[in-house]
């Protein structure tokens, strides 16, 4: 009867935790999110492992941290790697951003920021008041 118990309580344990496991939060991997994600970071790196990990472009990413505004030493400190996985999912590899790289894709971001930021960035427009 000890036994059943027990494995009853270890079979419920790991049910929760298999459900648990999937039911992540779903990560907004659109222009606003990523902006919003990057300018509320307090840790850059974990924050840019995580969008890329969830699926957005690191290109993308580098670029939207150059059109906000984050400091070009804190994007060149960054390692910005894409997970892949081979056919036969046996095989895991990493590609890494070269540093040049990062700084053609945060130099377009700075250079052209309307193309990256969302359109929320700029605040609320404000009315002109009549006269």
């Amino acid at each position: 009867m000890k036994k059943i118990l027990i494995s009853a309580v270890l079979g419920s344990v790991m049910a929760c935790s298999a459900v648990a496991a999937t039911a992540e939060t779903k990560v907004d991997i659109s222009r606003d999110g990523i902006f919003t994600a990057l300018t509320s970071s307090r840790n850059l790196q974990a924050t840019v492992d995580h969008l890329i990990a969830a699926g957005a472009d690191h290109r993308d990413v580098v670029a939207i941290a150059g059109a906000a505004g984050i400091p070009q030493a804190k994007v060149q400190s960054l390692q910005v790697c894409v997970n892949s996985v081979s056919a036969d999912s046996r095989v895991l590899g990493a590609t890494c951003m070269r540093p040049s790289t990062v700084m053609t894709a945060y130099a377009s971001g700075t250079n052209d920021p309307l193309s990256y930021l969302p359109s929320t960035a700029a605040g609320k427009r404000q009315d002109k008041p009549k006269k």
